[in-house]
């Protein structure tokens, strides 16, 4: 009787994780973005630069966006390198991407996957238009080499000469005055150079690309501000790592990390158990019954290829440098892997045992037969994290299988004992 009851809460303990678990999911909400409709025109994302995760998002959502027609992206970078970005895109070698790269170190932006990001938009979205609206950080360097390529085609009387010195001297401005004033004025100028850079191009729809600090909803003084009370409805605003931790659709197909560890600490254990069985433990197995049998057997190989094979059972996260961003659906996760734990520690519990029937087939923390109904619940509570009904079918036909065969067995140790 002692035994049912501590069953009981046993269960009731999970099913009210699991209900926590849905309450957390469906009460946190997405920040304050502001999706695109159908009526944006200026669709812009903020991200943290560097990861390779966001640039992967963003590149996703300009993909979709040029095969839509647009070609015009702006981007939190210096006019200059905009500019040679551009003649980059049109160029039969790298030699300008290794020039505004190399410039580049010492930086956020510094990073393999920002090139990758790059190269990935010339592979695909050739025709792309840069914008770059950042006050020059690069002036020395970047900036300096544009003036004399432009010098050298007779173009110090164009727009274009007069836009890049007066974004390298917005740069030299930003680097010599005191830390406490430097936001503000990046700021300004960066909300100066949107708006004349959006004239220029005609207001025509365009995505940009910035640092999430400029694009915060909330902050009244960042570059966003201005620009949703010129434009109003027709502005969008979305933190990257939204996107970046978007819920994959469960029939996605590709290796699945977590699913291998899961098997791993599934397996590892069976395999010791080989040399380990509990004492007379083969006079119970010519009983056992078929179907249970058989269910078991195709229990094991739907769950096994489920886990390796089904991406929506991989963690939505992003570690930053001193962020991290999750799908708040992860506690399912954690859930399960925190049962898959209780199963390990059945086992060390097993083998250091005298490894009798009732030492087998004993409970942990009141689940019965914890060494059949742990990983089946694992994998149940996983399939709820991925919402696969693929992989919650297969778990169900497996504990029907193991979960029948080990209480069975455990009957009959019972009578004996």
């Amino acid at each position: 009787m002692q035994g049912r009851i501590k069953s009981i809460i046993a269960f009731l303990t999970l099913a009210v994780l699991i209900a926590a678990g849905y309450i957390i999911v469906y009460n946190v909400k997405d920040d304050t973005d502001i999706y695109p409709s159908a009526d944006t025109k200026i669709e812009l994302y903020g991200e943290s630069h560097g990861l390779k995760k966001f640039y992967d998002a963003e590149y996703s959502v300009w993909k979709e966006r040029y095969d839509d027609g647009q070609r015009i992206l702006f981007m939190e970078i210096p006019f200059s390198s905009a500019k040679f970005l551009n003649m980059w895109l049109k160029a039969d070698n790298d030699e300008i991407l290794d020039m505004y790269y190399k410039n580049l170190e010492g930086t956020l932006s510094h990073r393999p996957a920002y090139l990758r990001f790059l190269k990935t938009i010339k592979e695909n979205c050739p025709d792309t238009i840069f914008i770059g609206t950042d006050v020059d950080h690069q002036y020395d360097t970047t900036g300096q080499a544009y003036l004399e390529y432009l010098e050298e085609n007779g173009l110090e009387d164009s727009e274009e000469y007069r836009l890049a010195v007066e974004c390298m001297k917005q740069g030299e401005e930003y680097y010599s005055v005191g830390p406490e004033k430097m936001e503000d004025l990046r700021e300004q100028y960066m909300i100066q150079n949107f708006l004349n850079a959006y004239e220029r191009v005609g207001k025509v729809r365009i995505m940009g690309i910035y640092g999430s600090y400029h694009t915060n909803l909330e902050a009244p003084n960042v570059m966003i501000a201005p620009i949703i009370k010129i434009y109003g409805s027709s502005v969008s605003s979305v933190a990257v790592s939204n996107l970046a931790i978007k819920e994959i659709n469960p029939l996605t197909v590709g290796f699945c990390v977590s699913g291998l560890v899961f098997l791993l600490m599934l397996f590892i254990p069976n395999i010791f158990w080989t040399k380990n069985k509990p004492i007379g433990y083969e006079n119970y197995v010519t009983g056992e019954n078929k179907v249970l049998l058989i269910l078991e057997r195709v229990g094991e190989v739907l769950v096994t290829c489920s886990l390796l094979i089904f991406k929506c059972l991989d963690p939505l996260v992003v570690f930053g440098r001193s962020s991290i961003w999750y799908n708040p659906r992860i506690v399912f996760w954690i859930l399960a892997f925190v049962l898959m734990i209780l199963y390990e520690c059945y086992w060390f519990r097993y083998f250091a045992s005298p490894k009798f029937m009732k030492d087998y087939y004993s409970s942990l923390l009141g689940f019965p037969v914890a060494g059949a109904t742990l990983p089946v619940l694992a994998v149940l509570v996983m399939a709820i994290y991925g919402r696969s009904i693929i992989l919650f079918v297969s778990g169900i036909i497996l504990g029907i299988g193991h979960i029948g065969i080990h209480l069975g067995h455990y009957k009959e140790a019972i009578k004996e004992r």
